[in-house]
């Protein structure tokens, strides 16, 4: 005859066990390049290419209010001054010098001025965007 049924193992106690916060359990954060920010037009994408949008529209309103402030102003100049709009060099009137000819190379330096500022600014910005990629 057999004896009475062994009784009941008890499973083996279990060793160190370590009891966390949910929020520590959760998966750590990752860390997105700005690259993937602004090609996903996430919020910190748009905030980075507003910035740049906004550089350049600051340069754009410079160029034209230096231009309305100073080629805008002469031919008001020429109408309100008669000695201005009389007076002759080599001949010729010289509002017609200054507007016709005289006017050229300061557009042209503004527009230099422009690109070169336009540039630096996008240089800066890839520059930041390529800074903060690399850990």
């Amino acid at each position: 005859m057999s004896g009475p049924d062994p009784a009941p193992t008890d499973p083996p106690a279990p060793g160190r066990v370590r009891i966390t916060s949910p929020l520590t359990s959760a998966p750590a954060h990752v860390r997105r390049s700005v690259r993937q920010e602004i090609d996903e037009t996430s919020g910190v994408g748009e905030v980075y290419v507003r910035s740049l949008v906004r550089t350049q529209l600051r340069a754009a309103l410079t160029v034209v209010s230096t231009v309305l402030l100073t080629v805008g102003v002469l031919p008001l100049a020429f109408a309100l001054s008669d000695d201005l709009s009389e007076a002759r060099l080599f001949g010729v009137p010289l509002p017609w010098l200054v507007l016709g000819v005289g006017v050229y190379p300061g557009l042209i330096l503004l527009g230099v001025l422009y690109v070169r500022f336009a540039t630096r600014a996008e240089r800066d910005f890839a520059a930041l965007v390529e800074a903060q990629e690399d850990p």
